[in-house]
């Protein structure tokens, strides 16, 4: 009998998690995607409960720990993986000149790749927070 492995039809591509984004700026890395051959997945709220990997299609979805969360619950995210350094640089710059208004970015590690992505999100919104804080205290 042959095992059956599932690939990874993503393995290699640039991929981004989108989070909670505006259909003004969905539309804005629409347009960049085709320079990186980069793929936009959204991440629904009943997705919020499967880990980065299986969201990326790396692994298969066994069972989701039990978490929806509310449409608006974190603000709009972007998890980005299979990206080159400079490129990621590149799409952050551009993102800027567009005025892409996603406070949440994330590059996917090895740490993370398992992290649940509603932890994710959480995490992410936590450092935003405290990033914030600290640059207002430096500008008063």
């Amino acid at each position: 009998m042959k095992a059956h492995i599932a690939r990874n039809q993503n393995a290699g591509i640039p991929l981004a998690l989108g989070w909670n984004l505006s259909p003004g700026d969905r539309g804005k890395l629409d347009g960049m995607a085709a320079a990186f051959g980069m793929k936009l997945l959204t991440v629904s709220p009943a997705d919020a409960g499967k880990t980065v990997a299986q969201l990326l299609g790396e692994v298969e979805v066994k069972a989701p720990r039990t978490l929806v969360l509310e449409p608006g619950a974190y603000p709009p995210a972007l998890v980005l993986a299979n990206f080159k350094d400079k490129d990621v640089d590149t799409l952050l710059d551009l993102m800027r000149q567009a005025q892409v208004n996603i406070p949440l970015k994330a590059v996917v590690t090895p740490a993370n790749r398992n992290w649940v992505f509603g932890d994710l999100l959480a995490h992410l919104q936590e450092e935003h927070s405290a990033f914030t804080a600290a640059k207002e205290s430096r500008n008063s």
